[in-house]
């Protein structure tokens, strides 16, 4: 599909993904915020302040039948009431048996309400609560007063002469009537539920979903051949959420939307998430990676210490180090390291060979009687010495010379004096190899090796705890940057 073309499905795709969230979201918090979409009024809890917030529309008659709500009927019948007292001290006087009537009828209806809660069913407990301390401070002035002797005084002639009704009334209508309001009535359902009919208003967008699902899927298997449909169900296995029946099943679950929203709109390139996904995968890697390393280095290092303590490195050596390849390997590492000390090593101690050798000369000098009485001679006593010096040079140099003389002829036939030092080397590396087999050699090897594949045990996993797998993969994305960037070579 061309590019732009399907940027712009997807972007359509999204938008109405987006659209959906936004319906699950609206009815996941209808309930909690029903206060708000009824009366249009925000309570700031810290200052105790109220915020009004006119709405275009009143949703809660729209709103209400999806869930099953209906006015309650105390509470309504008790706002009706009210309606009607209004209406008949307006017509007949606050004296008149119409009026005192219905003010017997509000002081039952107040008893009544106080002593059954109403507002329970609704988990509004507290509003009734709100209202019955309203009504102790505007009667008594004080919370501590009874709540149902407040609803008396205050649906009396008396009280009400005392001031001007309409003033009781309309702080009536103002502060207690929008609490009563909130109240409502809820139905069950057969299945011992609240009725909830969200489905009739999701149900399209499942649908939509689950065709679209499929559809792509189906085209993915298409253009991806090794893949078949199934594989490219799970691949998209995000969109699964779209369509899930949550107002069934879960309905908590439902803002699991969020997750295929966000990378819908990360694709269609709405909003970019490189940095989060980055981050997010990081973290887990790290998590992984840290486990998985330890794990398998801690593996393959007991493993090693398990074959030597087993004695697998005795019966290597015993065999020579010949195993699969008939070769022997052990012989091959020592001939290789006798060359190593010969060729290589000896020529950087030059000057502590010389007076390893000077040392040696002067020692058997000696022993020959001439040698000594020369030293006994303090005139003479600077002669030997530079006889002994020049002596251990002379030797030094022809010994150091042989060995450069056969490190660079090696390959071509040699000589009587580079003969005598590859035969050195090869006696070296079979004598050390026949010393390495000894029993006892071996023991102490094998305590030594396991020692010391415990201390790497050791060191790396504080070294791993120490570092931890984040430094490690900041490097690597580090570098993976710089080579997008073009500022390293691949």
């Amino acid at each position: 599909m061309d590019k732009p073309l399907n940027r712009t499905y997807e972007r359509i795709m999204g938008a109405i993904a987006g659209l959906n969230f936004l319906l699950v979201l609206f009815d996941l918090t209808y309930i909690p915020l029903r206060d708000f979409w009824l009366l249009g009024k925000v309570r700031l809890p810290l200052i105790q302040r109220v915020i009004d917030l006119p709405q275009p529309f009143q949703i809660t008659p729209l709103y209400d039948p999806i869930k099953g709500i209906e006015p309650h009927r105390a509470t309504q019948a008790y706002i009706e009431t009210v309606a009607k007292l209004r209406q008949t001290i307006a017509e007949q006087g606050v004296e008149a048996p119409a009026t005192q009537a219905l003010l017997a009828q509000l002081r039952r209806q107040s008893t009544t309400m106080v002593d059954t809660n109403p507002f329970a069913l609704a988990n509004k407990t507290g509003t009734l609560e709100q209202i019955k301390n309203l009504m102790r401070l505007r009667v008594f002035g004080h919370r501590d007063a009874s709540s149902k002797q407040s609803f008396e005084r205050f649906w009396s002639v008396e009280y009400l002469n005392t001031q001007d009704w309409q003033t009781n009334l309309a702080w009536f209508e103002e502060q207690i009537i929008p609490l009563m309001a909130t109240n409502y009535w809820r139905r069950y359902g057969e299945d011992g539920h609240f009725i909830n009919r969200f489905a009739t208003l999701d149900l399209p967008f499942n649908l939509l979903f689950f065709v679209e699902f499929l559809g792509r899927t189906f085209w993915l298997s298409r253009q991806y051949r090794s893949a078949r449909w199934r594989d490219a169900m799970f691949w998209r296995w995000y969109d699964v959420f779209l369509f899930f029946p949550f107002w069934w099943l879960a309905p908590p679950w439902a803002w699991l939307r969020l997750v295929p929203l966000l990378i819908r709109l990360d694709q269609a390139e709405v909003i970019c998430l490189d940095s989060l996904e980055r981050q997010a995968s990081q973290g887990l890697v790290a998590a992984i990676a840290t486990d998985i390393s330890e794990v398998v280095v801690l593996q393959v290092l007991s493993q090693l210490q398990k074959a030597i303590r087993h004695g697998q490195l005795s019966r290597w050596l015993a065999q020579g180090g010949k195993d699969l390849n008939n070769v022997d390997e052990l012989g091959e590492l020592a001939a290789l390291v006798g060359q190593v000390v010969i060729y290589r090593v000896l020529p950087q101690l030059r000057a502590e060979v010389e007076t390893l050798v000077a040392y040696s000369v002067d020692q058997l000098l000696r022993q020959a009687p001439p040698y000594r009485r020369l030293l006994e001679i303090p005139s003479l006593q600077a002669l030997p010495i530079h006889w002994r010096q020049s002596l251990a040079k002379e030797i030094s140099d022809r010994l150091f010379l042989l060995l450069e003389q056969t490190g660079k002829n090696q390959n071509n036939s040699p000589r009587e004096g580079t003969l005598l030092v590859s035969q050195l080397a090869q006696k070296f590396g079979q004598t050390l190899s026949a010393e390495l087999q000894e029993e006892r050699v071996g023991k102490i090897i094998q305590e030594l090796l396991v020692m010391w594949l415990e201390e790497i045990k050791i060191n790396f996993v504080r070294q791993t705890q120490m570092e931890g797998m984040e430094r490690i993969l900041e490097e690597t994305r580090a570098l993976q940057e710089r080579l997008e960037k073009g500022q390293l070579k691949p």
